[in-house]
Order: C-alpha cells, then sequence, then structure tokens
C-alpha cells in the first residue's frame, strides 16, 4: 500500500552540538535528526486528547493525523525528530521556522515528546538541541514561542531549556470568534553564549 504523503526530499544531518553541560550523560546517544515523512504516523498517536492537541497546535482541527503534522513546516523552515540510541525510534519532535517579521529569529513550534517519557526531562534535552541547532547552525538572533499559561509542564521545560516570558499573545482558537492568551518565551543568542562561557 502506497503512502498518500508528499515525499520531502532529505539532506544528511550533520551531528549537532547540544548547550547544556550534562544533557549528553543523561540521554547518551540520542540525536536530533530531520524529520522524515514516514515518522509522521507515529507521532500523531503520541497525542491522545483534544487537550493535548490544543496545546500543541492550537489552529489543528482534530483528529491528529500524519497528513497534517506534515503540512505543520513552514517554507523556510525545518521539522526534526529526537531519536532514541537504542534503536532510532522518534522520542520528540518540534521545528524551526522562519518569523514573519524576518531579521534571523526563529519560532520554535509544535515540540511533542513521546508519552511514555514525559516528566524525565527529555522535553528540556530536545528544547536545548533545537536551540543547539537554531543558533549554531542557523545563525538565528533569536527564538521565540507561545505557550498556554495552564500548559504547566510545556512551561517548566521550557524555563529549564532557558526562555523566558517576554509578553503576551491573543490567538483565535478553536472558531467561534473567541480568542486565548498564551504567554510569548524568548531566548537570545547572546544569552545562550554568555551562559556557556560562564559570564
Amino acid at each position: 500500500m502506497t503512502s498518500s504523503l508528499p515525499q520531502r526530499s532529505v539532506r544528511e544531518p550533520r551531528e549537532r552540538g547540544v548547550i547544556a553541560q550534562g544533557d549528553q550523560a543523561a540521554f547518551p546517544g540520542m540525536r536530533l535528526r530531520l524529520f522524515r515523512v514516514w515518522q509522521a504516523p507515529i507521532l500523531a498517536r503520541w497525542v491522545k486528547s483534544e487537550q493535548q492537541l490544543r496545546w500543541l497546535a492550537p489552529s489543528t482541527p482534530p483528529p491528529l493525523t500524519a497528513e497534517k503534522i506534515v503540512a505543520w513546516k513552514r517554507p523556510g523552515g525545518e521539522a526534526f525528530v529526537l531519536e532514541a540510541a537504542r534503536d532510532g525510534s522518534p522520542v520528540g519532535y518540534g521545528e524551526l521556522n522562519p518569523m514573519r517579521s524576518g531579521c534571523g529569529d526563529l519560532w520554535l513550534g509544535h515540540v511533542i515528546v513521546r508519552p511514555d517519557l514525559r516528566g524525565r526531562g527529555v522535553g528540556t534535552f530536545l528544547s536545548r538541541a533545537l536551540l543547539s541547532e537554531a543558533f549554531e547552525q542557523r545563525g538565528a538572533n533569536r527564538v521565540s514561542l507561545i505557550v498556554f499559561p495552564d500548559n504547566l509542564a510545556a512551561l517548566r521545560c521550557y524555563r529549564r531549556a532557558g526562555f523566558a516570558v517576554a509578553g503576551e499573545e491573543h490567538h483565535p482558537v478553536g472558531g467561534a470568534g473567541s480568542t486565548h492568551r498564551l504567554l510569548r518565551l524568548e531566548i537570545a543568542r547572546a544569552t545562550v553564549f554568555a551562559r556557556r562561557s560562564g559570564n
């Protein structure tokens, strides 16, 4: 049976550094790799409720499907999967997309961890690996994201990765003309490299 998912050319990923010391010891062998289309059905099964989908992708109507995941990435952006050392299976997913304003800023989006690994620091490891990609490989000046204030696990994860709250935004979610308050978190390149140098 052939897949109806669009095929995407995949460049060979480079080895990437990880920002925080000690991360590689805590998660030996986990690697950030480019997302492949065949992984989308696996990722779709990680979302177990409409609430989880709302937190992950507010503008994506349920149910989450592989086709919807493939369509998330914006032009000029890239999607990544964190793979387990043992067998290369996906354990996390996230995207780096260019901001509409340009200026070398990137948007971190659709970050999700395999359900059985949540609460173990994998999300922070994944976020730091994506920041390493953004700043070291793509030369980003700043990385931003938005998160629902009631998504406390995600807030803890992003703060541990180095993000700080920079403001609020209101976005339409779920139709019916309603808008929801979201927190905007940011981290600047200068902040990351100052921490790494101990300044």
